[in-house]
């Protein structure tokens, strides 16, 4: 059977996933792999999409709606008394050298690029990354930022790239570091229903019973849906089908014999 008719049938089937524990590691190692980057895809394009249009939108702004301002001694001088807010494209640019905005105000405007009074703010998606003015040692000017965020435009495809590649390689460590943990609670399982399996074996089963939480989480990061106490609900979707697996696994017959 296929990788991804694997993928398919894992989804419903418990009994098929137990049938998958006799194939070598490296077929499911491939399958973890490609798993994993199905998982990225939905995060992957929507922050490449945010990270451009916000890029564009900043330009913009920056060039036709924003005041002067110089970052000088690691804060933040304008032209402005009050902050200035700007909402272009979906995303808001804000300028604010009153130390009003912060990082929790910026991740509450979900997506967001946010020139503060001591440090550079990006949010996409209510995530924030944060850079200080005191690492740059130097003055910068509005004109120097333009042109700093043109040649940035011009090397984001290869930013990207590097970006979403260490997403994905991220992804995989965690969800590998997650099949372990599932197998280890195999274990347990494994011996109160008294099954014959190997630790090799449960490591198999566990990353294909990943597979239908997995699946559930991509679509709900395609539709931008956040699902409630999600971590807990992975991990119990996750159990529970390891256990289905389990049970569909023939028992011990010497230890049935010796009951």
């Amino acid at each position: 059977m296929n990788i991804f008719k694997q993928l398919y049938v894992s989804i419903y089937s418990p009994k098929m996933i137990s049938k998958f524990r006799f194939q070598g590691i490296g077929k499911t190692i491939l399958f973890v792999f490609i798993l994993s980057l199905l998982s990225t895809l939905p995060t992957a394009l929507y922050f490449s999409s945010s990270l451009s249009e916000g890029l564009k939108s900043f330009d913009e702004t920056l060039r036709n709606d924003l005041p002067s301002f110089t970052i000088e001694n690691g804060l933040l001088s304008t032209d402005s008394e009050k902050p200035v807010e700007i909402k272009k494209d979906g995303f808001f640019i804000i300028l604010d050298g009153s130390g009003a905005y912060g990082v929790e105000e910026m991740e509450s405007k979900e997506n967001a690029i946010g020139i503060l009074s001591d440090k550079f703010v990006f949010a996409a998606n209510g995530q924030a990354q944060t850079y200080e003015y005191s690492l740059l040692n130097m003055t910068i000017s509005k004109e120097d930022i333009m042109e700093i965020t043109s040649q940035f435009n011009q090397l984001l495809p290869i930013v990207l790239t590097i970006m979403i590649l260490v997403m994905y390689l991220f992804g995989a460590f965690v969800k590998f570091i997650e099949i372990t943990i599932l197998a280890l609670f195999g274990l347990a399982f494994k011996n109160s229903l008294q099954r014959k399996v190997n630790f090799k074996q449960l490591w198999v089963i566990a990353a294909y019973s990943t597979t239908l939480a997995t699946i559930f989480f991509i679509i709900m990061d395609s539709l931008q849906v956040v699902v409630p106490s999600g971590f807990l609900l992975n991990w119990f979707v996750h159990l529970i089908v390891l256990y289905l697996v389990l049970k569909e696994i023939p028992p011990n017959k010497k230890k049935i014999e010796t009951t």
